[in-house]
């Protein structure tokens, strides 16, 4: 066994999957599984299924599932052998070396480079800024915002001067590959040679991942030059839409207030977090996403999204109700006063005065109303147009009753009849994709039993969840009953385990499977409940061998066509039974 396989294996035996996605993800006990809502994609019905006796996650919605490893892999973006060195480091188990794939070695070194060039420039932003010549400007900067030291040296603030070589120089001085940077997104190449810094005349904020390590960094402007804010462009380790700033340093604060506070800039994330307001987080200087969303749902049961008292702001908080409704995360809007955002808001008040108005924060949804039916929105153009951008948006609502509430809302607010209303949705709803409710009734389909009738999952359920079925299963060839090609592939595989080692083990049997389509039969076949009781194990398997033994009875008299000796074998046989044909196998020439 490998260094990697060792450390695999010490790694799955010491981690609990329930415990270690619940740090991620909100869990709650259902039945003998646990379930969420999935980080991986929009959902408010938790479709995302954790079970701890099989060390084993998989989604019914987008399909994603596996061990701890194939979690981190899809949380982080990894390659398995990062996933691998990663979980080690957390959970102290040592690891000299690794063993990849070609290619993803090459991805996983590449990820290496970026990250030390990240760093690298990350400690020439520090510098500079502690720098009393060359940093005075991002410093004063910093003191009229009033963050103190100890807020600059916790989020590792910086300054790039204004040089158009500053950082290529310093990054090649350090023996970072020119081409690295450039694949960092630090350094631009010139049309005619050469290469100049992206970032100059800024206060640089890096951004962390949830291990703390430098991903990209966010460049502000010291005047009203545009483009105000400047992100890392998109590379193989930064993706801007997908960790809001700050959650590294704030994600326990908020699993314990049990909500998140979104704000719009570092500078207003960074001045709540001088004020205590820990449970805080900060959009990339861009527009809020689901991604954003998806991760916060993970340690809060709400947020509270802090806007600028401008246009900007209180568009912003209209574009963001449908991306909560779509994850299913609980939210409310603050709007502050004329002239102010946060930073300024907390500098001229503190804290008290901010918390009061957080206590008193409007329903995302009220709020969106309110400002979509402002006096100069209320005629009957206002009203369809309201009609026109919120229909869509609830018919994603699945949660009857909350939809109802907003529709009750929207009636009020409009004055046009919740009949009417409804009316509309159920028009809208027959032009929609019905994958929603072809998912539901697959899955209650699935679920079901006819009386007395074995099919294909029926079958891979009992193999899965009562391997000491398997042998006898084996014995009458139950492989002849199905039709699925994935399912008959699935038990094709637990029979050669079975044959190999007497046992099969799910996490390698799942390896060992031909296709991701099959991967996936056989998660959530896995981690759905047994269909079969205790009393009803025996039934089934007696159903399974009689019926493998009429077909392999009918089939051979198809074969036996013009033998009378085999014809009159056969006819015996087949008054006898399944026990009489498993061990009369050599008769019909098995």
């Amino acid at each position: 066994m490998g260094i990697s396989e060792s450390v695999k294996d010490q790694l799955k035996r010491q981690v609990d999957i329930v415990e270690f996605i619940g740090q991620f993800v909100q869990l709650k006990k259902t039945g003998k599984n646990y379930s969420g809502l999935c980080p991986f994609h929009a959902e408010k019905d938790p479709s995302f299924t954790v079970s701890s006796e099989r060390q084993m996650f998989h989604c019914f919605g987008c399909k994603k599932g596996g061990d701890i490893f194939a979690f981190w892999m899809a949380y982080h973006n990894y390659t398995f052998p990062e996933a691998l060195r990663d979980l080690a480091e957390r959970y102290h188990i040592p690891m000299d070396e690794g063993v990849s794939a070609t290619r993803e070695r090459e991805k996983s070194e590449l990820r290496k480079r970026l990250f030390a060039a990240n760093e690298a420039a990350a400690g020439f932003f520090q510098k500079k800024l502690a720098d009393p010549k060359q940093g005075r400007p991002g410093m004063e900067y910093l003191k009229h915002r009033g963050l103190p030291q100890s807020i600059i040296r916790e989020f590792r603030l910086g300054y790039a001067p204004d040089e158009w070589e500053g950082l290529y120089t310093d990054l090649k001085r350090q023996h970072i590959d020119p081409k690295t940077a450039v694949q960092a997104g630090l350094i631009i190449p010139k049309k005619n040679g050469g290469y100049y810094d992206r970032f100059r005349g800024r206060i640089m904020f890096p951004i962390l991942n949830l291990r703390e390590r430098v991903t990209g960094f966010g460049g502000r402007v010291l005047d009203d030059a545009l483009p105000k804010y400047l992100n890392t462009p998109e590379t193989p380790i930064f993706h801007k839409g997908e960790f809001p700033y700050g959650l590294h340093a704030s994600f326990e604060a908020i699993r314990q207030a049990g909500r998140a506070v979104i704000t719009e800039g570092y500078l207003d994330f960074l001045a709540l977090r001088r004020h205590a307001v820990n449970e805080t987080v900060a959009t990339l200087g861009t527009a809020l996403t689901g991604e954003h969303i998806r991760k916060i749902k993970g340690y809060a049961k709400e947020a509270i999204v802090v806007f600028d008292s401008d246009e900007a702001g209180r568009t912003a908080a209209l574009k963001s109700l449908p991306l909560f409704l779509n994850e299913g995360l609980s939210a409310k809007a603050v709007v502050l006063p004329d002239g102010h955002d946060p930073d300024t808001f907390l500098r001229e008040n503190g804290p008290e005065p901010f918390l009061q108005i957080l206590e008193r924060a409007t329903p995302l949804f009220d709020f969106y109303l309110e400002q979509k039916l402002s006096p100069a929105h209320t005629g009957i153009e206002g009203k369809i147009a309201l009609l026109k951008e919120m229909l869509p948006v609830l018919l994603k609502v699945r949660n009857r009753a909350q939809r109802s509430l907003y529709v009750s809302r929207i009636s009020q607010k409009t004055e046009i009849k919740e009949g009417v209303i409804l009316s509309e949705m159920e028009a809208l709803q027959k032009t929609l994709s019905p994958d929603s409710f072809e998912r539901g009734i697959r899955a209650r389909v699935a679920a079901s039993r006819v009386e007395g009738s074995i099919g294909d999952f029926q079958l891979l359920n009992l193999v899965l969840h009562h391997p000491d079925t398997v042998q006898r299963l084996m014995d009458c060839d139950c492989r002849t009953l199905l039709s699925d090609p994935l399912v008959i592939g699935i038990v094709a595989a637990v029979f050669e385990a079975y044959r190999q080692e007497g046992q099969f083990l799910p996490d390698r049997l799942e390896e060992s499977l031909d296709s991701e389509e099959m991967r996936i039969k056989f998660r959530e076949t896995l981690v759905s409940n047994c269909i079969y009781s205790k009393q009803e194990v025996q039934q089934a398997i007696q159903e399974i061998e009689a019926k493998a033994y009429h077909k392999k009875i009918s089939d051979s008299f198809k074969q036996a066509q013009g033998d009378p000796a085999a014809m009159n074998r056969l006819l015996r046989l087949k008054a006898e039974g399944p026990p009489g044909f498993c061990s009369g196998k050599k008769a019909l020439g098995r």
